[in-house]
């Protein structure tokens, strides 16, 4: 690890978990983006963010590989640099922390990455680069950013691109009343950044709308520019949708499909009060969802061919899978190029899919786009009728779930050598494998015509098939954990739990629940988690246990990153 000149405060960026960070780094085996072992290690905020594979999420529409010199600016711990190692590019990482560099030193050791420790202000280099990586630094800046994006600007080489990721300051998460995501407190960055709202460290932070962000980056000679949305935000993005998403017929259903619930609850302090996905759909439909996505991904370059060369414009979004296991790391690529396509793939090409347990896989990926199944989903229309409190509404949209359900089942005694946690022994009704993931998300098509109700996305696969009644409480509890974590209003008190909404889900149902309880939906639920996820069933028990006491009431309690509750709901973001 080599040191640039001038000295820095070493201090600045700290979280308190360095140490604990480059140890665990120092005794890892697999220290590769993908890593399982790291990821055992997250328990809370910081090992979230360092180890968390949702993170190099946000580089999949930047086009790197072998014979791309990349620039990781303000490169922390090293996870962004890492990625873009391991596609074969040739990369510089820049840190001001020194505990923070080292961790990254270990964490790249054998690749093809130059640590230094330093500002990238004082950074000269006179090969230049392809790609220049700001992830979460520009906010940093100080008093002159323009300086600073001038700087980065001159060191790339003829047909570089910069790319910046940073929050935005009008963000639609900061006008529900999230935390500013570095002072801590409800809308000072939309007032303005205070003086009195500031410490000293944090005086000179600084996010920027989006026309301000494009004219800086106009002022550092970087005129062409294409710009990306990831949600919840770029730190851990599950989706990034580009411009084009936005201007689609069905804007709305689609990017509400791809979002769900648009701030990160899990980590994001403050008093958020409000159905955030019914107000992400008024804000998409008046037409401002790109201006006040939660955080901006931008791509500038000083021509537009060079964004064509480092930058994925074919896509209209990328929708990414939770953090489970390596092997079970998928993306989808949703292109629209006249048919709307979707693409699945592995995340880490090199890992095979295929068996997660002894009773549960996930089904390989075709190899081959299939067309994107348009129009709401059962569960968008299931959440616009508890809006209007139209019960039988629900109802309605229950039974069209039961009736494509019974159209695949059989009834038959399961053995108990072929039993598992979704289909216990005994005499069952059974449905495929497959309907594991038969949930309203996964139903496209009329509620009144359910023939034409079309299952899609059908990914994982339990051996034997999969009981009825379980899939028919899981449903239902999915449900009800989609209404309590977008903060859907409904017709109960706003104190009603998941469980107890997912209890009177199921009395809508036409037909008759057996025995399944929603207790033992959270111990199958754990099993399969231990299979996708990694970890021990009591844990995964006591996670789903406290996410089924959780109410829409909740919701307005706010928690900073560190406190117990977010601790415990982060980690069922893994």
């Amino acid at each position: 690890m080599r040191r640039i000149d001038r000295p820095v405060n070493d201090r600045r960026w700290r979280d308190g978990s360095e140490d604990r960070i480059a140890g665990i780094l120092r005794d890892a085996t697999d220290r590769s983006s993908g890593s399982d072992e790291l990821a055992a290690h997250i328990d809370d905020w910081p090992t979230r963010y360092h180890f968390g594979r949702a993170r190099t999420n946000l580089l999949h529409p930047i086009r790197l590989g072998p014979g791309v010199r990349v620039l990781d600016v303000g490169a922390g711990s090293g996870v962004n640099s890492r990625w873009a190692a391991e596609q074969g590019a040739t990369v510089v990482a820049v840190e001001g922390d020194a505990l923070r560099a080292e961790a990254a030193a270990l964490r790249c050791a054998g690749l093809d990455v130059d640590v230094r420790h330093g500002s990238a202000g004082d950074l000269t280099d006179d090969e230049g680069f392809d790609v220049v990586l700001c992830i979460g630094v520009l906010e940093y800046a100080g008093d002159d950013p323009d300086r600073f994006l001038g700087h980065l600007a001159g060191l790339l080489r003829p047909g570089g691109a910069l790319v910046v990721a940073i929050e935005n300051r009008f963000g639609l998460a900061y006008w529900l009343q999230a935390d500013e995501d570095h002072l801590g407190l409800a809308f000072v960055g939309i007032e303005g950044y205070p003086p009195v709202a500031a410490t000293e460290a944090t005086a000179t932070v600084r996010t920027f709308s989006r026309p301000e962000l494009a004219e800086r980056l106009r002022g550092a000679g970087l005129t062409s520019q294409r710009w990306y949305q990831p949600f919840p935000d770029y730190k851990l993005p599950t989706a990034i949708l580009t411009d084009r998403c936005f201007d689609q017929p069905d804007a709305v259903d689609l990017v509400d499909q791809l979002v769900g619930p648009p701030i990160d609850r899990s980590r994001m302090g403050g008093r958020i009060t409000g159905d955030e996905r019914a107000i992400h759909r008024q804000v998409v439909a008046a037409g401002m969802g790109a201006e006040m996505a939660n955080s901006f991904l931008v791509v500038a370059a000083r021509e537009q061919g060079v964004l064509e060369r480092r930058s994925d414009g074919d896509a209209l979004a990328w929708r990414f899978t939770g953090d489970r296991r390596r092997a079970h790391l998928r993306v989808r690529r949703i292109t629209d190029g006249g048919v709307r396509r979707i693409d699945r793939r592995p995340i880490h090409r090199t890992e095979a899919g295929g068996q997660a347990g002894g009773w549960l896989h996930l089904r390989s990926p075709g190899g081959t786009a299939d067309d994107y199944t348009t129009g709401p989903n059962l569960e968008q229309v299931a959440l616009d009728r508890l809006r209007a409190g139209d019960i039988d509404g629900v109802r309605a949209v229950l039974a069209t779930w039961w009736t494509v359900a019974d159209r695949s089942a059989t009834e038959r005694q399961v053995t108990n050598e072929e039993a598992h946690p979704f289909l216990p022994a005994g005499s069952r009704t059974v449905l495929p494998g497959d309907h594991l993931d038969l949930g309203l998300d996964n139903l496209v098509g009329p509620v009144e015509r359910p023939a034409e109700v079309l299952f899609v996305d059908d990914e994982w696969e339990a051996t034997g098939g999969v009981d009825r009644d379980l899939a028919a409480v899981r449903t239902c509890w999915k449900l009800a954990t989609a209404v309590v974590s977008g903060g859907t209003r409904h017709p109960w008190p706003a104190s009603t739990t998941v469980d107890r909404m997912a209890a009177k889900f199921c009395d809508l149902l036409p037909g008759v629940v057996g025995d399944p309880s929603i207790d033992h939906l959270h111990v199958a639920e754990a099993a399969l988690r231990v299979e996708a996820i990694g970890g021990d069933i009591a844990t995964h028990v006591a996670q789903l246990r406290a996410v089924g006491r959780r109410s829409v009431a909740d919701r307005t309690v706010g928690a900073g990153h560190r406190s117990p509750l977010r601790r415990r709901l982060a980690a069922l973001k893994r």
